[in-house]
């Protein structure tokens, strides 16, 4: 059995699904396809689905706000009438031990370049949040150094920023690309592809099932490297599906709302989970990105024991009037790492009609519509609303890589 498509995404989470609405919303006939069975199997459902801007490269800070301009208009984006997901504008409050100098430096890069940015005080944090120590002297969880709590001179804080339910946004997008007449496929597995010469001409499925395209769209997340060997292309750049853990407790009314937090001094980043009623924590830290997993299919999905008993610990600090009680859970998820800059490679690749959107090192969730707007935008070679007008270049397959503050998840 055969069909066609003007386009094949293989991979329907956040990134496909993106890729997939926003290449139908320009006209084109898509298909994506997912092994999974239903969405947000893979990188999504375990995603903290942040939206901030503070980058290091300024064209990667726009990136971040054209997605952020299309979650915060989720609506009118989709074109669906009443969504699953919406941006919570909790704000992203950073707390990284900076100086004044360095946080107001910060509020003018990211100023000049659209984003709303505010510089408060150590008592603007807890006023605003009173749950919150202002603390910014580095907490070691080993013990072995007495630790002496230290307000902050500054922090930075972006007010538009916040968190979407990751799960509602990708289901979203598959229905908003059904809408417009593409096609998302679950249970379809992709084990080999179509060619004719040289040329990358659709994908065959497990089923037996050929669909041939002009294009085939590489959108597979951790199991990336299997389909770009099926291409025959060899990429310079080391993609590692690496696990990462989060975990959640009850957050008390009582303590008052909590922004997202990106907390330097503890390791940490957290933010309001489950309308608020709880809170979910994760790691900032180098290590907390090394554990490198051979088969994607098969990994431990439950946080360690350690990991929970010292973020928790580190959070703790941040928030000193929270009793150490109370059901924890947590899920460990698969960010895909560009090891060599931490950022995407996203285009053209050296085999004709077959495209890559893969190493988003953890990035994926909050840049997602953009990264939608660029393919679309480069296949169709037309225009529309919520459109990024950065270059799909900067993220090509043959650029030199990105010179970044720190190759981690706060890059």
């Amino acid at each position: 059995m055969t069909s066609g498509a003007d386009v094949v995404i293989v991979g329907a989470g956040i990134i496909g699904s993106s890729i997939a609405y926003q290449l139908s919303r320009h006209g084109l006939g898509v298909v994506s396809v997912d092994k999974a069975r239903g969405p947000s199997e893979g990188s999504t459902g375990a995603s903290s689905s942040i939206c901030r801007c503070r980058y290091t490269h300024p064209d990667v800070v726009r990136l971040a706000s054209h997605g952020q301009g299309a979650y915060g208009h989720w609506s009118e984006f989709t074109g669906l009438a009443q969504p699953r997901a919406r941006l919570h504008r909790v704000g992203v409050l950073w707390m990284l031990g900076e100086g004044r100098e360095r946080v107001a430096e910060d509020l003018r890069r990211l100023s000049s370049l659209g984003v709303a940015v505010e510089m408060l005080g150590p008592d603007d944090v807890t006023g605003r949040w009173p749950a919150l120590s202002a603390c910014s002297a580095p907490f070691d969880m080993t013990g072995q150094t007495e630790h002496v709590c230290r307000p902050g001179d500054a922090f930075l804080f972006e007010p538009d920023g916040g968190y979407v339910d990751p799960v509602s946004a990708n289901q979203d997008l598959i229905d908003a690309t059904g809408m417009r007449g593409g096609e998302v496929r679950f249970g379809a597995e992709v084990t080999g592809l179509v060619k004719v010469g040289d040329r990358v001409a659709g994908v065959m499925l497990a089923s037996g099932e050929a669909i041939e395209a002009d294009l085939v769209v590489n959108a597979a997340g951790p199991w990336c490297n299997r389909l770009n060997e099926m291409a025959g292309i060899d990429l310079r750049w080391t993609l590692t599906p690496t696990r990462v853990q989060t975990v959640y407790r009850p957050w008390p009314a009582d303590l008052g709302p909590l922004p997202v937090g990106i907390d330097a001094g503890t390791g940490t980043y957290f933010r309001p989970e489950s309308g608020g009623q709880q809170v979910m924590v994760g790691g900032v830290l180098p290590e907390d990105e090394e554990e490198i997993v051979a088969d994607p299919d098969s990994f431990k999905r439950v946080p360690d024991a350690l990991f929970t008993e010292m973020k928790l610990a580190a959070f703790h600090h941040r928030v000193p009037g929270l009793e150490p009680r109370g059901r924890v859970s947590g899920i460990a998820g698969l960010y895909t790492i560009n090891r060599e800059d931490v950022h995407p490679i996203v285009g053209p690749t050296s085999a004709e009609g077959f495209w890559v959107a893969n190493g988003f090192s953890g990035h994926g969730f909050k840049l997602a519509p953009a990264i939608g707007s660029m393919i679309a935008r480069s296949v169709s070679g037309t225009g529309t609303d919520f459109d990024t007008d950065v270059p799909m270049e900067l993220f090509a397959v043959d650029r030199r890589p990105i010179d970044v503050a720190v190759r981690s998840v706060l890059a």
